[in-house]
C-alpha cells in the first residue's frame, strides 16, 4: 500500500513493527504525551530524556525505537502536507488502534507548521559543523599531527539527531590541503546563496 503521510510510498517495515509491537501497547495519553514531546524535539526545543523513559518504560531500548518511530511519522506528515484526516486513516490501517491515531492526528494538527517551518529552516543542517578547536597535546598527539575538537550540530545517531563531539587526529601535512577545500566549499556555497537571493 501507499501512504501519503510516506509521501505516497510504502510505509518502512521497521515503523510498522514499531506501531503494532510499541505504540499500540501504550495507553492513549501516553502516546499523546510522547508525540508532543517529539514534536517539541523536531521543533528545537530540549529533549526530555527522563520524561520519554517514564512513557515508554514497558518498551525495550529506552523508548529509542518508539521515539524514532514517532519522530518519522510527525516528521513525514508535515513534510508532505499530510491532512490530520489523512493521517488518521493511514496510520489506522498500518495498526493502530482508533484512540491512539486520534490522539497522535491531534499532535500533528497542533505542530504540523511548526514542524515543517522547523524542516525548512534546517534544511541541509543535518550533521552541521559548529566549531573546530585545536586540542593539540604533546605527548598524547601523535607526531606530525594536529588533534582536533569538531562540534557536530544534529549529527544522527540511531536515527535521531544529538549534537555530538569527536576528537580527530590529522596529519599536519594535510591541513593545508583540508582548509583550501573547504573555502573552495565555502565560496561554491555563497556562490549559489547570492543566486538564490538575486
Amino acid at each position: 500500500m501507499k501512504f501519503r503521510f510516506c509521501g505516497d510510498g510504502d510505509c518502512p517495515d521497521w515503523v510498522l513493527a514499531e506501531i503494532i509491537s510499541t505504540l499500540s501497547n501504550l495507553t492513549v495519553d501516553n502516546v499523546e504525551q510522547l508525540a508532543q514531546l517529539v514534536a517539541k524535539r523536531i521543533c528545537g526545543e530540549p529533549f526530555e530524556e527522563a520524561a520519554i523513559r517514564s512513557l515508554t518504560s514497558s518498551a525495550s531500548n529506552d523508548g529509542k525505537t518508539a521515539v524514532a518511530c514517532v519522530h518519522y511519522m510527525l516528521t513525514n506528515a508535515a513534510r508532505y502536507s499530510c491532512t490530520e484526516a489523512i493521517f488518521n486513516e493511514e496510520i489506522q490501517q498500518l495498526g493502530l488502534p482508533k484512540d491512539h491515531a486520534k490522539a497522535m492526528s491531534r499532535v500533528l494538527q497542533s505542530n504540523a507548521m511548526a514542524i515543517r517551518q522547523q524542516l525548512i529552516d534546517k534544511a541541509f543542517r543535518i550533521n552541521e559543523l559548529q566549531s573546530i578547536r585545536n586540542v593539540t597535546s604533546p605527548g598524547e598527539t601523535p607526531p606530525n599531527c594536529a588533534t582536533l575538537e569538531l562540534k557536530i550540530s544534529q549529527e544522527l545517531v540511531d536515527g535521531l539527531p544529538k549534537d555530538t563531539t569527536h576528537i580527530v587526529n590529522i596529519e599536519c601535512a594535510q591541513l593545508g590541503a583540508l582548509l583550501d577545500e573547504m573555502k573552495l566549499a565555502r565560496d561554491i556555497m555563497l556562490k549559489y546563496e547570492s543566486k538564490e537571493s538575486g
